[in-house]
């Protein structure tokens, strides 16, 4: 009886796939958090294809993952679509599915099957380069061991760069998928804190036409600014490119998190000039122009509202920790270690 339900009438997919830096692995955590009670109002968050709070075992199974995804993550999309049936029920609605790998430049021949019958609406969430690109860095410094870019923001930023031109091309990414499920079907939310109040996962729920459930959901958790300061930054990316072993490389990150805050460790914005700053973004005006007229019907095109980077004179780019300090790192490390 309820497979001939199905057959007549599939709740809608909304899928969210990032962009990565814009807040999902909060958005993740919440709707995972929050599942019960969305699923009270028609909105499931499914189990099926979930490595954690996302579905990253769903996307990589649909083509959308890297050559050194794990294998246990690979499933058949039929067994997938077929526990995924099992989870909807007559009072679900409407479906959200998360996985920012889903913006891998990968073919849709799979994802287009496995969605057969289903209405598909897209949520991404774009946020300023100049933002995106220094958050980008630290994930990076904070995973990648011997790196092969350049010590530093700039080596990073000019790497990616120069090695795809596509890499946070947002307006190729959006136009990619609008192809697939219709520009109608793309909701595009800039990630900004002048535009997601209350909260991001408020914004959400409303961009995805629930705003009558915002009363009835949870709060999202404020998050406390998890930024690192640039000494700390500094310290990881020179600790990544020791020849050192798993152990002590491992202790080495954990301290250089707790260097504590002074007068030269400054935030991350600071990393780059501003001058730089304001080139990356202006390089992209077009593009959020052309976004905000198109996909968020702003006449104005302004997809952003946070002013530009203010020009200072006095500017001056924090200086990296000296060999006497970076020893001084490493042997207290070393002691502690040791016991």
């Amino acid at each position: 009886m309820i497979s001939q339900y199905f057959k007549k009438s599939k709740p809608n997919i909304t899928l969210h796939i990032g962009m990565n830096k814009t807040g999902t692995t909060a958005l993740q955590a919440y709707f995972q958090q929050a599942s019960d009670k969305l699923a009270k109002h028609g909105i499931l968050y499914p189990k099926t294809g979930r490595i954690g709070a996302a579905h990253y075992s769903l996307s990589a199974s649909l083509g959308f993952c890297n050559p050194g995804v794990p294998s246990e993550w690979i499933c058949s999309p039929e067994a997938l679509l077929k526990s995924l049936e099992n989870e909807i029920t007559s009072d679900t609605q409407q479906i959200i599915i998360s996985s920012e790998d889903f913006l891998l430049n990968k073919p849709f021949d799979r994802l287009n099957k496995f969605f057969k019958g289903y209405p598909l609406k897209v949520v991404i969430y774009l946020r300023r380069h100049d933002h995106w690109w220094l958050s980008a860095y630290a994930q990076a410094v904070k995973m990648k061991h011997l790196p092969p870019w350049n010590k530093g923001a700039y080596g990073f930023i000019n790497f990616q760069r120069k090695k795809n031109p596509r890499y946070g091309d947002y307006r190729h990414l959006i136009d990619r998928w609008a192809e697939v499920v219709g520009k109608e079907n793309i909701i595009v939310r800039p990630y900004e804190f002048e535009q997601n109040q209350p909260d991001l996962a408020s914004d959400f729920i409303t961009a995805i036409g629930q705003q009558n459930l915002l009363y009835k959901l949870p709060n999202m958790a404020q998050r406390d600014n998890v930024s690192l300061p640039i000494r700390s930054l500094q310290l990881m990316d020179i600790f990544q490119r020791l020849n050192a072993s798993k152990e002590l490389r491992y202790a080495l990150l954990k301290h250089a998190k707790k260097v504590p805050f002074d007068d030269v460790s400054r935030h991350i914005q600071d990393m780059i000039k501003p001058e730089f700053r304001i080139r990356l973004i202006e390089e992209q005006l077009a593009s959020y122009h052309y976004i905000a007229q198109t996909y968020l019907g702003r006449e104005d095109g302004r997809l952003f509202y946070e002013p530009l980077p203010a020009l200072d004179p006095e500017w001056k780019s924090v200086p990296w920790p000296s060999h006497e300090e970076i020893a001084q790192h490493v042997v207290d490390v070393m002691e502690q270690l040791n016991g």
